[in-house]
């Protein structure tokens, strides 16, 4: 079949390339696999082909006339059976001079070094010298790189574009050090890193740590404050997604790219002068995400190819020293089978380098507790030891045999101190952390002391190593951009592409043709399926019984593909499952059927980017996105609603997804004048759009149905659901027991008699664990009628969004309190309190009272050490808070340090939040007496969100400097959260 593509493709009319669906139809496949083959064969798609096709003949006609005018070229083109119009060709035509300006820069410097050709001899240049494909797929990269840096007097600024993984920090850092030993920039010389994404959400914060701000510019900016740009004065200033820049951000770097001036925020008169090269780097299409103004101010561009267009002996050379660089961190050698090699130089690697280093990082973790417990004399690393989608590579050695034997023919051995040495080796988002070999021998030991059997050991170690896996794996997923739909493997994996394949082949022979769009619904919900189970999380379908019923022939089918998932994966489906593909079958010949509405509903225009990704990874057309500017009048948005509502509602109501102010009351006020069911929900981001599209098209689905979908999605803390009648509703307290008869009771009688009055307005509602109806069951369905306030009792049910307090609290001082604030606070509180917006992470905080202490260095040292010795964060982490600090304090209201370091050196997330008795001198400008150690992990984000906007408070900051015990402190963050 490869051979028939690419036969047909060598006869393709270059005017108009074959799409993969006409690809699809010419070979009698699905379009979805034509994609994944023209993946595999590295054959652009139909509009990169043709985009090729049409520079190749711009140049050309460029060769015979270089003055030609852009209608005259957009016209011979049409002429030629091009259909385009003149912005294309303008962009093509600037594109490919834009090539041939960077080419003519790298000859300009050129000239220039071939002036001190005989100095640059006398020393060898080594900062390119770790970058593999120097003299290979990276060549004419470096040559750009190095023209970039010595062009004069100061550098071109250049931006660095590319997939994740593919190296881009690695090659500013290279450039950096080729700046320092080519004489371009002193030793000294600084080279700041900068990510635009650690305070994108937050404009203000982004801007002033990258320009700095002057006293009063927002609110928190109590002192001047020197920004990164000054910092890298007379060095290098890295920008990495650069794309996170707002355009704001970007127009005030024009000054600075022009002139060497800049302002800091909130200067209007006063210009700073800075000598710095600027390298962005980014991962985005910059014709959308950057503005043209900067792009055209960047006139270097340097793009570095993915993994997969690199040859495969580059491919071997970094697999060879992933592998040395695990055996120096295991201080152990490792002997790697021969198909190992090749399975690795073959298979699909998404993520590009970052992933391979993963990727052989997870097979070394899998193999080191066998070469631990069974003492062999080196880690031995099988085909068994690989993850699936590793494995399959080894299906493709029939079409490349030759070249992939030419280069490995035997098994490897890698010896320990061969290779850079375990604190050179880099730690970024794919890397396991430097002590995860370390810990497993030593778990080992402690547990052979402890007497347990080798089976044991082995149960549990495996347990923690695969939790640890998951981490990694998580943060690799979590750190991937947005995928395009014909990419749908990289968003769900190739491993369920292909199992969706299979069960709709086993679906068409029972009910025919499927169409193609529920092969991106099947996909994306089989996915949340396994990682549900995996969580131990329950699915629950209430309408099972009657979709058995009415759709019997589908429901058949489903149970069928659902014993060949339980073969494929070998986990067991519940039946709630069965009903839910049997829904989507039954989708596949429904289109009548009305749908519940999908409105989403922002300010500015990011409902209409996560609606389009929704919409583009599922393969739908559903749902409807409105913008609302800042300055716009709410009661013209309010009709525009109205309007919009009325068109969108199929008779199964209208969901809407907003993110904040007066958008959350509108819903009520238009159900009301329209009668139709309207529910909203806030906080809305893209997987809450992709979750309540792919319910609300399941035919039978209602609008309940998707709300619950939603609210139950897996976030760290809950979205809030804005339930208009829960200010009408009667309030209730719920107690628990395993009966709720005995403990339930007393708890509701012990209640009565500490509240007395204050309960006459609130039910309380006893319930049990043991009983024919699931816990869970029972609160929702009391939720529909009561406003619950908390749950009591010997049971927490763990039910997200609402408090729960154990028995105890009713016979202590602090929980009676947390009780009577819940009865007593205002119901825009019991809204929060409702939605669970205090994290739990600043729930479980920590409290300190520091005695008078030498200095900042020493109070953060005890903090930090505290933490290391309760196993929170791993060796280094009060070093990496230290770099951070030197690289600039951060400081609220000039009363509040907030230190914190890279989350790859923390093991449990924790808060400390610690009071000095005499206030410590923190850097050059602030003096402090509150300190909040951050130690989070990459999900941190809702708690440092929660505390900056409690420390901006001048009131609270003062109730927490008078609290005289870590109680009070405690009593005074949680009461004030009220």
């Amino acid at each position: 079949m490869k051979n028939k593509l690419r036969s047909i493709l060598l006869k393709e009319n270059k005017k108009e390339p074959l799409t993969d669906l006409q690809l699809g139809e010419s070979l009698l496949v699905s379009r979805e696999y034509m994609t994944l083959l023209r993946k595999e064969l590295k054959i652009a798609d139909s509009r990169e082909r043709k985009k090729i096709y049409i520079c190749e003949e711009i140049s050309q006609i460029l060769q015979k006339n270089e003055n030609i005018s852009y209608r005259e070229l957009t016209k011979m083109l049409q002429n030629s059976g091009y259909k385009l119009s003149r912005y294309l060709v303008v962009k093509y035509l600037e594109e490919i001079k834009g090539s041939q300006a960077n080419k003519q820069i790298i000859d300009e410097v050129s000239q220039l070094k071939d002036g001190s050709k005989k100095q640059e001899e006398s020393r060898e240049i080594q900062a390119f010298q770790n970058l593999i494909g120097g003299k290979g797929s990276l060549e004419i990269q470096i040559q750009q790189a190095k023209a970039a840096v010595l062009y004069p007097p100061n550098g071109l600024h250049c931006l660095i574009l590319g997939e994740t993984g593919v190296g881009k920090s690695e090659l500013a850092e290279s450039m950096y050090k080729f700046s320092i030993e080519s004489g371009r920039l002193a030793k000294e010389s600084p080279f700041i890193v900068f990510n635009c994404a650690d305070y994108a959400e937050n404009s203000q914060l982004l801007i002033s740590h990258l320009f700095g701000s002057v006293k009063g510019a927002y609110t928190g900016a109590a002192q001047d404050k020197r920004g990164l740009i000054e910092q890298a004065d007379g060095g290098i200033l890295f920008l990495d997604e650069v794309h996170r820049l707002t355009s704001e951000g970007q127009e005030m770097l024009f000054q600075l790219i022009d002139k060497g001036c800049f302002r800091r925020l909130g200067e209007s008169d006063f210009t700073r002068k800075a000598v710095v090269q600027l390298i962005a780097a980014t991962t985005e299409n910059i014709e959308t995400t950057l503005l043209a103004t900067f792009k055209r101010r960047i006139p270097m561009i340097i793009e570095v190819p993915p993994l997969s267009k690199r040859p495969l002996n580059e491919r071997l050379k970094l697999i060879k020293n992933f592998f040395g660089y695990e055996s120096t961190r295991m201080n152990a050698p490792i002997h790697v089978a021969l198909d190992v090699m090749k399975s690795y130089l073959l298979y699909e690697c998404y993520g590009n380098i970052g992933q391979l280093k993963s990727d052989i990082q997870v097979a070394c973790a899998k193999s080191f507790l066998t070469y631990v417990m069974d003492k062999e004399d080196c880690v031995k690393i099988d085909v068994r030891d690989l993850n699936l989608h590793v494995k399959k590579g080894l299906l493709k050695i029939k079409s490349m045999r030759d070249e992939i034997e030419s280069l490995v023919w035997q098994d490897f051995r890698f010896s320990p101190k061969k290779y850079k040495k375990v604190a050179e080796l880099e730690n970024d988002i794919y890397s396991f952390p430097k002590e995860f070999y370390s810990d497993i021998e030593k778990t080992y030991t402690e547990y052979v002391k402890q007497g347990l059997n080798t089976e044991e050991i082995n149960r549990i170690i495996g347990i923690e190593i695969e939790r640890k896996l998951q981490n990694v794996i998580k943060h690799v997923k979590d750190n991937l951009h947005p995928l395009s739909p014909d990419e749908i493997a990289k968003v769900v994996g190739v491993e369920i592409i292909s199992l969706v394949e299979e069960l709709l082949k086993i679906a068409e022979m029972t009910l025919g043709k499927m169409d193609h769009s529920i092969f991106y619904c099947l996909a994306i919900h089989l996915n949340a399926t396994f990682q549900r189970i995996k969580q131990g999380r329950e699915i629950i379908n209430p309408n099972l019984e009657e979709i058995k019923r009415k759709y019997s022939i589908e429901y058949a089918v489903a149970q069928e593909m659902i014993a060949h998932i339980e073969k494929y994966y070998r986990i067991h489906l519940p039946e709630d499952e069965v009903g839910f593909i049997a829904l989507y079958l039954r989708g596949n010949k429904q289109e009548k059927e009305g749908k519940v509405g999908i409105l989403v509903v922002t300010h500015g225009n990011v409902s209409v980017g996560m609606l389009e990704i929704a919409n583009k990874l599922l393969n739908m057309n559903h749902g409807k996105a409105v913008v609302m500017t800042l300055d716009e009048n709410p009661s013209e948005v309010l009709e525009r609603l109205a309007t919009i509502i009325e068109a969108t509602d199929e008779g199964k109501g209208v969901l809407m997804l907003v993110d904040m102010g007066s958008l959350l009351t509108f819903g009520e006020i238009i159900s009301e004048r329209t009668g139709i069911q309207i529910e909203t929900i806030d906080r809305v981001d893209t997987v809450m759009v992709i979750e309540a599209i792919r319910r609300s098209i399941l035919p039978g689905s209602h609008i309940k149905d998707v709300v619950y979908a939603v609210e139950n999605l897996n976030y760290t803390f809950k979205k809030t659901r804005v339930d208009h009648n829960v200010l009408k509703r009667k309030k209730a307290i719920i107690t628990v027991c395993l009966t709720g008869e005995g403990v339930a009771l007393q708890c509701g009688s012990h209640l009565k008699k500490i509240f007395g009055e204050k309960l006459n307005d609130i039910e309380l509602i006893h319930m049990g664990v043991i009983g024919k109806r699931d816990l869970h069951k029972q609160i929702q369905d009391t939720i529909n009628t009561y406003e619950i306030i908390a749950i009591i009792g010997s049971i927490d049910p763990k039910y997200h969004g609402i408090p729960f307090l154990s028995l105890e609290a009713l016979f202590n001082e602090t929980g009676k309190n947390q009780i009577m604030n819940l009865i007593e606070c205002n119901n825009h509180y019991r809204i929060k309190s409702y939605s669970g917006l205090i994290p739990h992470v600043v729930r479980e905080a920590k409290f300190i009272m520091l005695p008078e202490v030498g200095g900042k260095e020493e109070v953060l040292q005890r903090i930090c050490n505290s933490l290391l010795a309760e196993g929170y964060v791993k060796e280094g982490y009060y070093e990496a808070v230290m770099e951070r600090e030197n690289m600039g304090s951060y400081v609220i209201n000039q009363e509040v340090a907030l230190p914190h370091a890279d989350s790859s050196y923390v093991n449990h997330p924790v808060i400390v939040i610690a009071k000095a008795a005499v206030p410590i001198a923190w850097d050059h400008e602030n003096t402090v007496s509150l300190i909040c150690l951050l130690a989070l992990d990459i999900d941190g984000k809702d708690g440092v969100r929660f505390l900056y906007n409690k420390f901006k408070s001048e009131k609270f900051i003062a109730q927490m400097q008078q609290a005289k015990s870590e109680d009070e402190i405690r009593e005074a963050l949680l009461h004030e959260s009220c």
